[in-house]
């Protein structure tokens, strides 16, 4: 396996568990991702896609070019990213590229990545929870009337996202909760994932009312300055309400 390198501003997406890795690259093999290469400084790129993994020897292996002069040159970078953009962007780099035959041809051989970058472009894009295993929130929030008394505001999260989180609460609300407000020390228990700290500022509130007259709020929260730590357990959150969606969607 072998370190990736990244730009800052993406640090924050970076998977670091292998299991998680490997997870990631066998959804590109069942899927039939295609992947831009791009070396040279961008200077030159192609497509392609994962042919299969051997994680015995920490090996992946990949469709090659046509062209003999650009594999050449392929063969020679020391740094080649490999890039999915449509969807989620899957990103990683590799220092050296070797060509290997394998049963059907030729292929590029990398070594696994150590780690990769996971962005999901829509970035809002809210996941539902499961009801059976409900997403708790504890929002420490002080008193109207003397701020100096302080009390826990209890939510079953509704959806999560990258972005933040929604909850739907009945009437009365909290005269606390407004538009705009920021809570620090909120305490959100993902499952399987563990507990974040974080700061979550009031995006918006929206009213509805259920056909037996009960008002009720969805209140959209987004994460304030959340921390590299935080960070990695909502994005490893998603990725599992993501992968429960889509086996949802295929029957699994």
């Amino acid at each position: 396996m072998e370190h990736a390198t990244f730009d800052h501003n993406e640090e924050q997406y970076i998977v670091h568990n292998s299991k998680e890795v490997m997870q990631i690259l066998n959804d590109l093999i069942k899927h039939k991702a295609m992947l831009k290469v791009s070396f040279n400084h961008g200077a030159d790129d192609y497509l392609t896609n994962i042919i299969s993994i051997d994680p015995k020897i920490g090996a992946v292996y990949l469709d090659i070019g046509v062209d003999e002069e650009f594999n050449r040159r392929l063969l020679a970078s020391s740094h080649v990213v490999f890039l999915k953009e449509d969807g989620v962007k899957i990103k990683w780099t590799s220092t050296q590229v070797t060509e290997v035959s394998l049963k059907d041809g030729k292929a590029i051989k990398i070594a696994l990545p150590k780690d990769l970058i996971r962005l999901q472009r829509r970035d809002f894009y809210r996941f539902a929870t499961p009801v059976a295993n409900p997403v708790m929130c504890r929002i420490p929030v002080p008193d109207v009337l003397d701020p100096e008394i302080e009390s826990i505001l209890e939510l079953t999260l509704v959806d999560v996202s990258l972005g933040g989180v929604g909850a739907f609460v009945s009437s009365p609300l909290n005269p606390a909760i407004e538009v705009g407000k920021t809570f620090s020390g909120c305490k959100i228990g993902f499952p399987d994932v563990g507990e974040t700290n974080l700061t979550l500022m009031v995006k918006n509130i929206t009213e509805s009312h259920t056909k037996e007259g009960i008002t009720k709020y969805r209140i959209g929260f987004v994460y304030v300055d959340p921390s590299r730590g935080n960070e990695g357990l909502i994005n490893r959150y998603v990725y599992i309400l993501e992968r429960q969606a889509i086996a949802l969607a295929h029957g699994n």
